[in-house]
């Protein structure tokens, strides 16, 4: 997507480029608009409204609303999401927490490209599920997220807000609280006395009404809904698109690809509907008594006119046939007062310039990464297709690197080139999330200064600005540098450029969980994000701790060159935790290692993580019988890997594996997280794992989702998984230091090897566990009780079963986020699981 930059003060460029930016597609640069979707522009410049959705999570939005508002209305519509959804689980990887908050970030703003919204963010953290508000609000700082949410409705200046949820409808403690930071929200942001730091960029402001979205109302509100909702049909077909909204939503919502949740698009009339909750009442529109016409800017009427004419005369074979009344239109705009929509509009109205004229325009980088100090080349095209009379005045590498006079006219589908040849300024910033940098504390995200707050991204590490002229009236396109190159399977791809540290250091093990005093060794990847980059790499420890050798020199030539070096960890004799931390010295400079992550998926634009170089130490007192296990991975976990280093003898299991292999060598086989939801082989591949039960074995089941409401087991490959019945439930205990009480004291699971006491139930992180049993066969023996404050404890968390010689175990706990985080009960309590068959050796 191209930024349209006028001219505006530096605040408001800023916001700008990265609000634009955020929308950079993954495998298309500044694409040109067909001439449908032209005409939907033409029809937008028109419309002088916005709406803003608020809710909870990546994929609480109602895309089906958000297409209707943006395509059908031409309004400006934005999604507000409280958090970046890192508290879930991943189902295309093993990426967690920061890594799958940035994922689903990417993956809402690949939604919005589809239904043509915005979006938005407030600091709050997921951090998994809450039971209520009063929890979540406590943990996230209720007025620190509601600041946020003032922010975001006093800077896009929404005429209707719409929220997904009410504070008594939701299911959620998240759910519950985006609705009452919504309703705060509406009236505080009119309030000038609330939140005063924002007013030296923004004005108070007050939207006309609020409405709840009840887009599900047979589940939400019971037979019948209230004489004063509001209906929308989503399901109506627009000509231009092609499709209903409904369909389009469809393929947005397909966009949550980390979660599973691709959509088979609704056909027909479908019913949304909205029920005012604050502000003016409507009784037929949402956007009653709300002016949506150039008349609401003082002047704009003959903007407004010109942009009329503009859309009669508009020819699909022949677009830049609009170009003079557009031209006028935005000489007619940069005489206006300055208005927030003005900067709206001018940049909607200069994109259709640039693709009424067929103008392509690129600026692209010699290689994806580079850090400071490094040269780097950018080639800048841009390209006049329809040969409209446009002069090139000259280009400009931001943040303030090069500026250059052209004063030339573009020829005819020619591309003019320039080329850029750069030292990227020392202290540059490292291109990672913004969100991820310091700041962040328990329950909020690191925040970004005014005005940039609130934006899903950052600007992009550097970009290139064309200045243009045409017919006497200026413009300006700017677009991000990014590196292209052919994947042979997915053919011409972009990728965002990246500034990285000089040097940095992967650890092949972020944590090191040790059982015993042997040392262990620790492998290191020192990789040159520079050119011709020496120094040292120190390795610090805790007392009781030994390790090495603790410093290793390095030189590496050329960027992206890479050495690996091992170092020997011994722990102490006593159960101790601590941190590993690396030091990177260059050039007499000592400062924190950064470790290097890159998430790459065909989906989203890859982005690459900076984490500080750094081990998490844990020596626990752990006893281990049976070594060997198969592992049926499902949607992703590191179990396998926090295994091996121990001992464990760890083999991936396929459906043919299964189908096929001796499985009486292993003494445990474990089923990954949501296995059954994932796997439709295991359907038929369930017998064999139980008769492996019968003749001695000793099968784990973790979690799995049993559909969307409880009492159904709808979603898995089959409902029959072990060999007596039971029912998954949707109980969860979001408590992760809640009681648990001994049901079965003295059952081997919590006796042999490791005698299992309260203290292994400390230290754990984000819950107790997820979607336990909720009924079982009498021959299932529960071993655990736990419940949230105030609720009546589950004993679902951890049943098991004799079966045969064997033993068969279901568990909700959520050793998928206990073990990578090396909580030491965790371990024990797990290790006693796959030592229950080890009597069948």
């Amino acid at each position: 997507m191209i930024l349209i930059q006028s001219f505006l003060q530096i605040s408001a460029v800023a916001l700008s480029l990265a609000l634009v930016f955020s929308g950079t597609a993954a495998r298309a640069a500044a694409s040109t608009k067909d001439s449908a979707d032209l005409q939907l522009a033409l029809d937008k410049l028109q419309v002088l409204g916005s709406v803003l959705y608020i809710a909870a999570h990546p994929d609480d939005e109602n895309t089906a609303a958000l297409a209707y508002f943006s395509k059908g209305r031409k309004l400006r519509s934005a999604y507000l999401s409280m958090t970046r959804g890192g508290g879930g689980q991943d189902l295309i990887g093993p990426e967690l927490d920061d890594s799958l908050a940035a994922i689903r970030t990417q993956e809402l703003l690949a939604a919005r490209r589809v239904d043509g919204a915005e979006q938005f963010f407030t600091r709050a953290v997921d951090f998994g599920f809450s039971k209520t508000s009063e929890e979540t609000l406590s943990i996230w700082g209720h007025e620190a997220v509601l600041a946020d949410v003032v922010w975001v409705i006093r800077s896009f200046r929404p005429d209707v807000i719409v929220t997904r949820f009410t504070p008594i409808a939701g299911g959620h403690g998240h759910h519950l609280s985006s609705a009452i930071l919504a309703l705060e929200g509406f009236k505080a942001a009119a309030d000038p006395a609330r939140f005063p730091e924002q007013l030296k960029f923004v004005k108070p402001w007050q939207a006309k009404r609020i409405a709840w979205n009840s887009f599900r109302p047979q589940f939400e509100q019971g037979p019948g809904l209230p004489a004063s909702a509001l209906s929308v049909d989503i399901g109506a077909y627009d000509p231009l698109l092609g499709k209903s909204y409904a369909e389009l939503a469809a393929e947005g919502r397909s966009m949550h690809r980390s979660q599973g949740f691709g959509a088979v698009a609704q056909r027909g009339s479908s019913l949304q509907y909205f029920e005012i909750t604050g502000g003016k009442p409507a009784k037929h529109d949402l956007f009653e008594d709300v002016d949506l016409s150039w008349q609401r800017i003082p002047g704009g009427q003959v903007v407004g006119d010109l942009l009329a004419k503009a859309q009669a005369s508009f020819q699909p074979k022949n677009p830049a046939k609009t170009l003079p009344l557009l031209l006028q239109a935005l000489a007619a705009l940069d005489r206006l007062q300055s208005d927030p929509w003005v900067d709206v509009k001018r940049s909607e109205l200069v994109e259709a310039i640039r693709c009424a004229a067929g103008i392509w325009v690129e600026a692209i980088a010699d290689r994806q990464a580079v850090a400071p100090l490094d040269k780097l080349a950018i080639a800048a095209s841009i390209l006049n297709r329809a040969g409209a009379p446009i002069k090139l005045v000259g280009l400009a590498v931001n943040p303030s690197l090069e500026t250059r006079d052209k004063q030339m006219a573009l020829p005819v589908n020619t591309p003019v080139k320039e080329s850029f040849n750069l030292t990227i300024p020392a202290g540059t910033p490292y291109t990672q999330p913004y969100w991820m940098g310091d700041g962040t504390r328990a329950g909020l995200h690191a925040s970004a200064p005014y005005p940039l707050a609130g934006l899903p991204e950052g600007p992009p590490a550097l970009s290139v600005t064309f200045s243009l002229n045409s017919e006497g009236v200026p413009f300006r396109l700017t677009v991000p540098v990014q590196y292209r190159f052919r994947d042979p399977v997915l053919g011409e791809r972009y990728q965002p450029l990246v500034v990285m540290p000089e040097v940095m250091v992967n650890l092949a093990d972020r944590v090191q969980v040790m059982g015993g005093r042997n040392p262990r060794e620790i492998g290191l990847s020192v990789v040159a994000g520079g050119a011709h980059v020496s120094g040292l790499i120190r390795l610090q420890v805790p007392d009781g701790w030994r390790i090495e050798p603790a410093e290793f020199p390095f030189a590496l030539a050329k960027p992206l060159d890479e050495i690996k070096v091992s170092t020997r960890i011994t722990a102490p004799e006593r159960p101790q935790a601590g941190e590993l931390k690396v030091v990177v010295e260059i050039g007499g400079r000592a400062e924190p290692g950064r470790g290097r992550v890159v998430i790459d998926y065909p989906h989203i634009p890859l982005q690459t993580l900076f984490p500080s170089a750094a081990a998490q130490l844990v020596k626990l007192d752990l006893r281990q019988n049976g070594h060997r296990i198969g592992y049926v991975m499902g949607a992703g976990d590191d179990i396998p890997q926090r295994l091996r280093p121990l001992g464990f003898e760890v083999d991936l299991l396929t459906d043919e594996s299964l189908a096929s292999a001796d499985l009486s060598g292993y003494h445990a086989i474990v089923i990954g997280i949501r296995a059954f939801n994932t796997r439709s082989r295991l359907a038929q591949l369930n017998a064999r794992l139980l008769d492996y039960v019968a003749k001695g074995g000793t099968e784990i089941v973790q979690y799995n989702v049993n559909g969307a409401f409880p009492g159904t087991n709808a979603g898995l490959a089959t409902e029959s998984i072990g060999p007596f019945p039971f029912k998954i439930g949707r109980e969860r205990v979001t408590d992760e230091s809640a009681p648990v009480k001994f049901l079965a004291p003295g059952h081997p699971v919590l006796n042999v090897p490791n005698k299992i006491t309260a203290e292994d139930f400390r230290w754990w992180v984000q819950e107790r566990g997820l979607n336990f049993a909720e009924s079982w066969d009498p021959k299932y023996t529960p071993i655990l009780a736990m419940g949230d404050p105030g609720e009546k404890p589950l004993e679902g968390a951890l049943i098991v079963a004799d079966h045969g010689k064997g033993h068969f175990v279901y568990t909700g706990l959520a050793f998928f986020r206990q073990l990578p985080d090396g909580v030491p009960g965790a371990y024990r309590l797990f290790a006693n699981l796959l030592a229950l068959g080890t009597k069948h050796d």
